[in-house]
């Protein structure tokens, strides 16, 4: 293939320099970062002279042209050089129409760039992220596929041994062109979207976009009477995939046959930027929490729209957080999530080392401080009803484990029950007061249901309690105690404290008292008496939270 050829063909077509390199099949970043320096390679002086007649005719007359008004508007132009030159004050002139790229629709100009870098500055300068590198993304006019693609074509007939696989994508070409001069603006250095956590997308519009598709309801009706048909599924009719789809194997007598004139109709404009979206991948903090009230649930309790109770874990937690990054409460709500290693009852306190979590902070314009964190730890546990002692930075990774421990954990509980009525296994005089014999003791410190040497000494089966149905399925569930030991209360002769260890998901109210025999063997059963349970404490959650890696010394 000849480099000379198709440049100059692709001008005559009406394409942008950067779209000729695109179609000669370049794919270096540095071959767009200056477009008129890298074809100057392809070019004689002679073809240099050439091909700025044809970017002067594309004014008026090329396929994509501009509107008949564009030869006025550079007489007024000139008119008003002329005035300047006499010492005459101008009038004010329009910006000069640009000859819009048949291809991308102007997407690759630099003379529609100036929207965007202001807009993207705009934004910027609101978030204040401190991130010194970004990556950026596009959102491109479908209607560029169409384009692309009836070009190819064009060039395959007008050269044959032309090979349109070789086309450089859009977006690549983009990123190689607008990302380095936005860095320019910015103030920031370009990277991959792999590398930096700064994300800038642009979306941008093209008047025409909707209606030069419609051609593709007859290159492939049977495609869209589907999708029209199953309105639930395909709720765009136009979408990426779907022009792809309908494109594959076109040819440029079908594209021509479809159209009312050709297969690249007038340009009433260059697409525009309409938006710019800027996003920060999420942080990650991590520790453990511990609760010492036995009136706060771990996240807002809400029932019909109304609040059970005046806070949470999950409000405490995040207050301080919140306002290091100068959120509402409306806006931490959205912005802040908090991820735990299960949770425990509203009446229930989760003490020693505490709970482990972690908080997603979403679009965070920076990282905080060692400081910070300290300092934020230490606002919460002002709260005395949530104490955390520490907060970590972490990686997505690390959820993980947190995650896996939910399922796996082992806890740890002290439980405080009271015996309600004789066991049958007391000698007791009926009428003599309940008490916690030395017999129950032994008879609980000795119970098991399992092999000796397993590592659970009993098994229980339990239905879903009755307080959770409304959200939970109905099901029989196989859980372990792995340790149980119980002691006498001193002084409270009818109570006695237990010290259990259970596998993840044992619901131990349920086992303390029994649930209607819902939960079997439970604590009544093998007591042989009736049992319930008056206080709840969680004393170990043990999984190794946060990850050591993570802990600075």
């Amino acid at each position: 293939m000849d480099p000379k050829q198709i440049f100059k063909f692709c001008k005559q077509l009406g394409c942008c320099d950067a779209c000729c390199l695109r179609y000669l099949g370049l794919k270096s970043c540095n071959s767009y970062e200056d477009v008129k320096k890298t074809l100057s390679k392809y070019e004689s002086q002679t073809d240099t002279a050439e091909s700025e007649n044809l970017n002067s005719n594309l004014e008026d007359n090329q396929v994509g042209n501009i509107s008949k008004d564009n030869k006025t508007e550079l007489d007024a132009e000139q008119n008003n050089k002329e005035n300047v030159i006499n010492g005459d004050n101008p009038p004010p002139s329009k910006r000069r129409k640009i000859a819009v790229c048949v291809a991308c629709v102007g997407v690759l100009q630099e003379e529609t760039w100036d929207d965007s870098f202001n807009m993207v500055k705009e934004v910027l300068e609101k978030k204040r992220y401190s991130c010194d590198t970004f990556a950026c993304a596009l959102s491109a006019p479908i209607a560029t596929i169409l384009r692309e693609r009836a070009v190819s074509l064009s060039i395959e007939k007008e050269i044959p041994n032309y090979d349109s696989s070789i086309l450089t994508p859009l977006k690549e070409a983009w990123k190689w062109s607008f990302g380095t001069k936005l860095a320019a603006n910015v103030n920031k250095s370009l990277d991959s979207g792999a590398v930096s956590p700064l994300l800038i997308t642009f979306y941008i519009d093209y008047i025409d976009d909707l209606q030069e598709l419609e051609i593709l309801k007859t290159i492939a009706a049977s495609l869209f009477e589907t999708r029209s048909q199953q309105r639930k599924r395909f709720t765009t009719e136009f979408t990426r995939r779907s022009v792809e789809q309908a494109l594959e194997g076109v040819t440029l007598e079908a594209l021509s046959a479809a159209s009312d004139c050709c297969c690249l109709p007038q340009i009433s404009g260059p697409a525009q930027c309409v938006s710019v979206v800027c996003t920060h991948t999420p942080l990650y903090l991590g520790g453990r929490y511990i609760k010492l009230s036995r009136e706060l649930p771990q996240t807002p309790w809400i029932v019909g729209g109304k609040r059970v109770m005046p806070s949470s874990v999950q409000e405490i937690i995040f207050k301080p957080l919140a306002d290091l990054y100068g959120m509402s409460e409306a806006e931490a709500d959205r912005r802040l999530k908090l991820i735990a290693a299960g949770r425990e009852d509203v009446d229930v306190r989760c003490l020693d080392q505490g709970r482990p979590f972690a908080i997603e902070i979403t679009d965070p314009q920076r990282q905080l401080t060692t400081e910070e964190l300290e300092n934020a730890c230490q606002l919460i546990s002002k709260s005395k009803e949530v104490i955390v002692k520490t907060l970590v930075p972490i990686v997505k990774e690390d959820l993980t484990l947190l995650k896996k421990g939910e399922e796996t954990k082992t806890k740890t509980y002290e439980a405080l029950c009271i015996k309600l009525t004789h066991s049958k296994y007391d000698k007791a005089d009926s009428n003599a007061p309940v008490t916690v014999t030395d017999e129950d003791l032994e008879r609980i410190n000795s119970f098991r249901n399992t092999p000796e040497g397993d590592e659970a000494r009993i098994q229980i089966l339990q239905k879903t309690p009755i307080r959770v149905l409304h959200r939970r399925p109905l099901l029989t569930r196989t859980r372990h105690i792995l340790e149980l030991e119980a002691t006498k209360v001193p002084d409270q002769p009818q109570l006695l404290r237990l010290c259990l260890r259970t596998s993840a998901g044992t619901y131990v109210k349920e086992w303390a008292h029994g649930e209607l025999r819902r939960t079997r063997p439970a604590l009544p059963d093998i007591m042989a008496a009736d049992v319930d349970l008056l206080a709840l404490d969680v004393t170990a959650v043990h999984l190794a939270w946060p990850p050591t890696s993570n802990l600075t010394t």
